[in-house]
């Protein structure tokens, strides 16, 4: 700059002076010239050429006044806009020590040989140099423990490189980490060369491991949000997706990136979006939404609580979060509950009607066998002429109808006396079929499907014949005009997944019985009360409403279980399950022997607290010759069999008594009548002699109402057994109920 400054100046220096050599020769030659030829006279051209002198010495000074003065004007103009250019530069660069003094960040300037420049305080404080000065002192020279990554660092920026690193990691002495961002950057002198390095620093420590932190927390929170077992997902204000999760993805059947980016149409379908449409309104307006939706899918319906979640941010919604739980299973198991409950508590009600029914049947029975009893007495009595006979008769035969009631209501209250063996139900239901057809009818065809290879069950012939009548004839009941009734069998195996679905079934193998018909078939109404009893669809006059009712009973009597299916005009499927019975081959069927005399003169004690039934079963035993000691009580029999003496041939007891049972009180006989055979009686089976009904090997049993034959029958057959029954047999562990 000052050789510039020195050029302008000899350049108007020059021009100064040429201006005026050019106006000194002009006048001169000039003025000269015009006065030669103006005058002649040489006194007064000298006296002109004198006054020339002056007027030229007056000009030439005005002239070098003037250029002199513009000269000095633009010396002190120029020298005014140096100084303040000067203090200007002073100023800025006061500004910029300033700002390298007070800097936020870590700055320090280079030359070429690395001697510090300038330095911020920041860096100072940063690098630990406190406030040293190290202003023209080597890098180096203060940091000898720089490597020699660094120092290439520097050379790289020496030759006009740009370096940088947003984030580099430093081990320090103590084996603290630091994280540092930092950039170097050359600097130019006027001439365009590299003058140094500028490196600027930032200790970016606690931000980084802040950043690790929320990234640490985003991970979290990401890997939280994708294991949920509940859908999260998050839609902005344009209801563009930006977040699925797993389930969330799942549900809808797409991939992230075809999730992601996409609009709520789009992903959803028009017509779930179109359902979610007040909802996403109400929140885009701030206002959570929590709400209950059901799905259709095909044939699976989806039950969702959805949570809506405005995002507010300086009070305006950028987006909201969805939070949906699937209650799909929920919803399931509640209703598979409400079904349990719900058949937990018609088995509850069954098994209450079944005690009424069996507690109605027992003294029911009692009052029977006398009216029986005292019916053919009467009639024994009579000549055949007499008018009075019929009447006896219409007794005795109302009074075996009302037997069959009570049986069936026996049968319901699974309070029956049975004999089970173990049976071939193909065998034993085709036994049954010339008198199913004979039955059911000419009109409806009888169809029989054996299943192969079918295992054995155990259970009383006579119940079997019950169950498969009773299905029969309710099928046959069923159909109006023509139809088809089909009875099939096979095996099942139940599994635990399964009864747990199906209240009152027990894993297993079993024997599928199943009567189907094509008839009028059921509403679920009436599916729920088919087995109470005394429940019927049928005209009045055409059933007593206890054969499906005596079907339950049986088969729950048997350890088993029955499922119906039925639909209006669809028909209907009873399904009988019979538990597989491991063990001994199926036994042949009983064959009926000769009628055999049944007469006797055989002493017998008989033992009934109810004094009308012990005086119809003495007149019976009486009128066939036997002798009959009877007794009302317990304690009555066993002081007249030891004050009598008499041989006693057969002990005829009821079950339950005052005093003790009938089991005790022929134990107690034993030994005192050792060679007695025992017969118990009683309204229904209790569990002195029987086990849920089903009676003890050795046992003998006849059950009221029983009419004279039916006890002379029994009475002979028990006395010319072989072996003879031990009248002391243990007694069982269980005392049954305290009626009989």
């Amino acid at each position: 700059m000052m050789f510039t400054r020195l050029h302008q100046n000899r350049r108007e220096t020059v021009r100064i002076v040429a201006i005026y050599a050019v106006f000194g020769l002009a006048w001169i030659y000039g003025s000269d010239t015009v006065l030669d030829w103006l005058f002649d006279d040489r006194q007064t051209l000298m006296r002109i050429a004198v006054a020339k002198g002056f007027l030229f010495i007056l000009c030439t000074a005005t002239l070098l006044y003037v250029l002199i003065d513009r000269y000095l004007t633009a010396m002190a103009a120029a020298d005014g806009a140096r100084l303040q250019s000067l203090e200007s530069l002073n100023e800025t660069n006061a500004h910029l020590r300033l700002f390298f003094e007070y800097a936020p960040a870590s700055l320090a300037m280079f030359d070429r040989e690395m001697r510090y420049l300038e330095v911020s305080r920041r860096w100072l404080a940063m690098y630990g140099l406190g406030d040293g000065d190290i202003l023209g002192r080597s890098h180096y020279e203060v940091f000898p423990e720089i490597t020699e990554r660094w120092k290439e660092f520097h050379r790289r920026g020496l030759a006009g490189e740009i370096l940088s690193e947003e984030a580099d990691e430093f081990v320090r002495g103590d084996g603290s980490v630091q994280y540092v961002r930092w950039e170097i950057r050359p600097w130019y002198d006027a001439a365009g060369e590299v003058g140094g390095i500028l490196i600027f620093t930032e200790d970016i420590t606690e931000r980084k491991r802040f950043e690790n932190t929320l990234s640490a927390n985003e991970r979290f929170l990401r890997l939280m949000t994708e294991q949920l077992p509940g859908m999260v997902c998050y839609w902005d204000s344009d209801l563009t997706c930006r977040f699925a999760n797993r389930e969330y993805r799942q549900w809808v059947g797409k991939e992230a990136e075809d999730i992601i980016g996409k609009g709520m149409t789009e992903v959803l379908g028009p017509e779930l979006a179109g359902q979610n449409e007040p909802h996403t309104r109400a929140v885009l307006a701030g206002e959570p939404q929590h709400f209950q939706r059901t799905i259709v899918r095909g044939e699976v319906t989806y039950y969702h609580w959805a949570h809506y979640i405005p995002e507010i941010v300086h009070g305006s919604v950028r987006g909201f979060y969805v939070l949906i739980s699937d209650l799909t299973e929920l919803k399931r198991a509640e209703k598979e509950k409400a079904a349990l409950e719900s058949q937990l508590q018609q088995a509850q009600k069954m098994e209450s009607v079944g005690r009424l029914a069996g507690g109605v049947a027992h003294d029911f029975n009692n009052l029977l066998t006398v009216i029986m009893g005292l019916a053919q007495l009467g009639a024994r009595e009579l000549l055949p002429e007499h008018p009075a006979r019929v009447r006896f008769e219409g007794i005795r035969q109302a009074a075996d109808k009302s037997a069959a009631l009570t049986s069936q209501l026996l049968g319901f209250a699974r309070r029956q006396t049975i004999a089970p063996r173990v049976l071939d139900l193909n065998g034993a239901v085709e036994q049954m079929l010339k008198m199913l057809k004979r039955l059911v009818g000419e009109d409806i065809d009888l169809a029989w499907g054996p299943g192969a290879g079918l295992w054995r069950v155990c259970m009383d012939p006579s119940q079997l014949d019950q169950v498969v009548a009773n299905l029969c004839v309710n099928a046959r009941d069923a159909i109006a005009d023509v139809g088809k009734i089909t009875i099939e069998t096979r095996n099942v195996v139940f599994d635990s997944d399964y009864c747990n679905a199906h209240f009152g079934f027990v894993p297993g193998d079993y024997v599928m019985l199943a009567v189907s018909d094509d008839g009028c078939g059921m509403d679920q109404e009436t599916l729920a009360h088919i087995f109470e009893p005394f429940f019927s669809t049928k005209d009045v006059g055409r059933g007593t409403g206890l054969g499906l009712a005596t079907v339950y009973g049986i088969i729950r009597q048997n350890s088993g279980f029955i499922n119906t299916y039925s639909e209006p005009g669809k028909g209907t499927t009873f399904k009988i399950y019979i538990p597989r019975h491991r063990g001994d081959e199926a036994e042949p069927p009983a064959v009926t022997s000769a009628a055999k005399e049944i007469r006797g003169n055989e002493t017998i004690l008989l033992v009934e607290d109810e004094p009308s039934i012990r005086d119809v079963a003495v007149s019976f035993l009486a009128l066939q010759g036997y002798q009959v000691i009877s007794a009302q009580t317990p304690s009555q029999a066993l002081e007249l069999v030891l004050e009598s003496g008499r041989h006693i041939d057969l002990i005829v007891t009821d079950v339950v008594m005052p005093e003790m049972n009938g089991r005790e009180l022929a134990r107690r006989l034993q030994p005192h009548c050792p060679k007695a055979r025992c017969l118990f009686m009683s309204g229904y089976t209790a569990n002195v002699i029987a086990h849920h009904g089903v009676l003890e090997k050795g046992v003998n049993f006849i059950s009221k109402p029983f009419s004279m034959t039916d006890l002379a029958v029994k009475v002979r057959e028990v006395i010319d057994a072989s072996p003879p029954t031990p009248a002391g047999a243990p007694p069982s562990s269980g005392e049954g109920p305290t009626q009989d």
